[in-house]
């Protein structure tokens, strides 16, 4: 645990670098999320391998937490960016001006699922098996996000070490776009996955500078290329959190923040 703690600072602070400067880049994100995973497995690890009875469960709790986090990673950029969105909205209520609100969390609340992934396959092996029907409903609908097509079966779940020149135009959001995926009978179950996940969080991100700005950027390039598959979805995902930040960095400097329109409803 304190191990955790020490590492998760650390991510913090990492985050914070990240938010002071308007210029950050993808690799950044790479880095970051990459951190989160490896401070989850190395802390679960650490504290609960040697409880697991036998060598053989050892290994295989490590090669899953592996695989899981192959499977999970972008489910988790997702859910760890709308932990950013409500971080962002609840400091702004606090009148906190300080640069903590977005990419701090954002590795932190990774690092959090990832170990809580990894306590739950510790669970499961340890003898709770009521844990694997988790583990299936759970795992089923990430593993349809995370591998949509043949292009996404790589043993990495990330290639976004290179600049994303330009950043996308940003946009602010219309009206919920991922319904497509669920009418068409053009899109396979991982792009309907993903369709039903975009939108069933559309609703639930706040009213809030960053959070807006990221939602309508994402929108718009869900409609640009609704077949993406989960690398293109991943990079879009960067693009947009790089987009947002950079642009909002750009008006506080000249005390200009953007307007933005009414949402429209569906």
């Amino acid at each position: 645990m304190t191990y955790f703690l020490i590492t998760a600072v650390m991510l913090g602070i990492f985050g914070f670098s990240i938010e002071i400067n308007p210029h950050a880049q993808s690799w950044q994100l790479f880095i970051g999320f990459h951190l989160a995973g490896l401070v989850a497995i190395c802390s679960v690890s650490l504290a609960h391998l040697k409880q697991l009875p036998t060598k053989s469960k050892r290994y295989l709790f490590i090669l899953l937490q592996m695989i899981a986090f192959r499977i999970a990673y972008f489910p988790v950029v997702v859910f760890s960016a709308t932990v950013s969105c409500y971080s962002e909205l609840v400091l702004s209520h606090f009148s906190i001006d300080i640069p903590i609100k977005i990419f701090p969390a954002m590795f932190i609340s990774a690092a959090i699922l990832f170990a809580i992934i990894g306590m739950v396959l510790f669970w499961a092996l340890n003898g709770k098996k009521v844990l694997y029907a988790l583990i299936i409903i759970m795992g089923t609908p990430a593993l349809l996000i995370s591998f949509v097509n043949t292009s996404d079966l790589t043993i990495f779940p990330d290639n976004n070490l290179a600049d994303i020149d330009p950043l996308p135009q940003i946009a602010f959001p219309q009206k919920n776009p991922y319904g497509l995926a669920l009418t068409s009978p053009h899109y396979n179950a991982g792009q309907k996955m993903i369709g039903l996940a975009g939108k069933t969080l559309y609703d639930f991100i706040p009213d809030a500078p960053w959070s807006q700005l990221v939602q309508g950027t994402l929108e718009q390039a869900y409609l640009n290329n609704p077949n993406g598959n989960a690398h293109d979805q991943l990079r879009y995902h960067y693009g947009a959190f790089l987009a947002a930040h950079q642009s909002l960095s750009n008006s506080f400097s000249h005390n200009t923040i953007p307007l933005k329109p009414k949402k429209m409803t569906i």
